[in-house]
């Protein structure tokens, strides 16, 4: 007797639902780029974290590369950037990649020192040997440079105060310039430090 399946009336849609399954699971839809968002982070001790979710919808550059690392569910979990070829060192007009903050996280920033350490891990071909990063507000980006291991690690760097923060500004960096160089940045640890004495 014959399997109902084989009808022509069920096999034939079963065989399309499967054909068009196949096509959107190859385009992989879930990991597309989004547009831009400000992130909220997660607040612990007054300290602001970003990592995983965080790099959902980063700010990209156009003097950078940028790939937001996810799992196969579509979920972020690092941030990826490179420097593109014959880049100088950044100016204040420039922005870099972004991290856009929510008005409640960016509060927690603005107008104080801050702490920022970046966990990194270096990409097997074409490490950065440095990274900067900078508070972004409503002024020109006043950006900090530290040297990067090629190994795992975290470097810390100390932010002047800056007014109407919105964003924390990445940018790769590399003593060579014959091609774009990168770090993968696992996660971000921004510690608000009170203002100076007398500022």
């Amino acid at each position: 007797m014959r399997n109902w399946l084989f009808h022509p009336l069920v096999f034939y849609p079963l065989v399309l639902l499967l054909a068009a399954g196949c096509i959107v699971a190859s385009l992989a839809p879930q990991l597309w780029p989004k547009p831009p968002a400000a992130q909220a982070g997660l607040v612990q001790s007054g300290a602001v974290l970003i990592q995983g979710a965080a790099f959902d919808t980063p700010d990209p550059s156009p003097d950078q590369n940028m790939t937001v690392g996810r799992d196969v569910w579509g979920h972020a979990q690092t941030l990826r950037i490179a420097v593109l070829p014959n880049q100088p060192s950044p100016s204040p007009a420039e922005q870099g990649v972004r991290i856009l903050l929510t008005p409640q996280t960016a509060a927690l920033l603005q107008d104080r020192p801050v702490t920022l350490e970046v966990t990194y891990r270096p990409v097997p071909v074409n490490a950065a040997t440095g990274l900067a990063v900078s508070l972004q507000g409503i002024g020109p980006a006043d950006w900090v440079t530290q040297p990067i291991a090629p190994q795992s690690g975290t470097v810390r760097f100390q932010l002047p105060a800056s007014a109407n923060v919105e964003a924390i500004g990445l940018r790769a960096m590399s003593s060579a310039q014959d091609q774009a160089y990168g770090v993968e940045i696992v996660r971000i640890r921004a510690v608000p430090n009170s203002p100076a004495a007398g500022g």
